[in-house]
């Protein structure tokens, strides 16, 4: 009964992707928000490759377009401290309750319930030079407190190009919140995953190309990307004596009320061979409303059989931005694993609360 559920479950999300793609133009863009404007990660963010500090038109999008209903009383800001230093900060907070799961042939089963807090951030940007050189620092508070990003961004209008040295955060396939995902978690490239190197990009008219090389790593991006089509694919190497890799691509389709992105990875490790894919459709209910249903997939050895290690999980919930500077997510997860595996088949009921300016 546990399993027939969740079959149907993923029948039902696949219909209405099915559905989605059949009824309206293709396009193609990226994690959702990105998907819906057709904007590169650059027009948003001060990290040219995604995630952290907005940008000032990351800033006026957010206060002026997301919110369900914005608060009049809140006055607009615009992170500057003064002419050329900028503040900013992300805060999320979220519970976890695991689901009792029981296993037939052993009897056992278990849950729980936990709080955490997955990221406290402070961003401070200091143009050097407007338009040229950008000093940015990315502060992490929690959940571990440390340094995440500190670099120099040296900027060119010429082919609209960069380049980035320092502590980064390393580009590889989209660039999800979550780090739990199988896209991110098992690829190994999430928010925790930063080092010291060089970035550089280029990124004349719809096309985006990013190379990326520290003393263990090498990784590229190539994308191109338009308002209603996205489609790219990533690639990194281990350099530091290890044969590690990993290749994918990912693709995202934007036509009226609807979101879909996908990607899907090849992983080495250790001469292992293992494949996470991820789809995910997201649905404009109204105006700062939003509906999320994903569909993950991890195989952990390709020549096993996937009866044996193939791990799913589908997450159905909202994610309404309550005003310019608050958004709550609410989300069920079913998770289906080895039978023997009580963690890993237990269903969560997931609650979040995103601050952010």
């Amino acid at each position: 009964m546990h399993y027939q559920r969740r079959a149907v479950l993923l029948t039902l999300f696949l219909f209405m992707a099915e559905f989605a793609i059949a009824s309206t133009p293709a396009t193609i863009v990226e994690p959702y928000l990105a998907l819906r404007t057709g904007y590169k990660c650059t027009q948003c963010h001060v990290n040219r490759t995604g995630g952290g500090m907005r940008t000032a038109f990351g800033l006026i999008y957010s206060q002026t377009n997301l919110a369900i209903r914005p608060l009049k009383s809140a006055s607009f800001y615009d992170g500057r401290l003064s002419e050329r230093v900028r503040l900013g900060a992300n805060l999320r907070a979220e519970n976890v309750s695991s689901f009792s799961y029981e296993n037939s042939s052993s009897g056992m089963e278990g849950s729980s319930n936990s709080s955490r807090i997955p990221e406290a951030n402070i961003y401070l940007a200091i143009d050097v030079i407007p338009g040229a050189l950008t000093v940015y620092a990315d502060q992490t508070l929690a959940p571990n407190a440390g340094n995440r990003e500190f670099f120099g961004l040296v900027q060119n209008q010429r082919f609209n190009s960069y380049l980035k040295f320092g502590r980064m955060l390393l580009p590889y396939g989209l660039r999800m919140r979550d780090d739990e995902a199988f896209i991110r978690n098992e690829t190994g490239f999430t928010y925790n995953r930063h080092d010291i190197g060089v970035e550089i990009g280029i990124e004349p008219g719809p096309y985006s190309f990013v190379a990326n090389v520290t003393d263990s790593q090498f990784s590229f991006i190539g994308q191109t990307v338009y308002n209603r089509f996205r489609i790219g694919g990533s690639f990194s190497r281990n350099i530091s004596g290890g044969d590690d890799y990993r290749y994918g691509v990912f693709a995202g389709l934007n036509f009226g009320r609807f979101a879909l992105l996908g990607e899907g990875d090849f992983i080495n490790v250790a001469g292992i061979d293992r494949f996470a894919a991820l789809a995910e459709l997201n649905y404009l209910v109204a105006r700062g409303f939003n509906f999320r249903a994903a569909y993950e997939y991890f195989d952990r050895n390709r020549d096993v059989s996937n009866a044996r290690d193939g791990q799913e999980r589908i997450t159905i919930g909202i994610e309404p931005f309550i005003t310019q500077f608050m958004q709550v997510g609410i989300f069920y997860r079913f998770n289906q694993f080895i039978p023997q595996n009580i963690v890993q088949n237990q269903d969560q009921l997931l609650v979040q609360l995103h601050v952010f300016f």
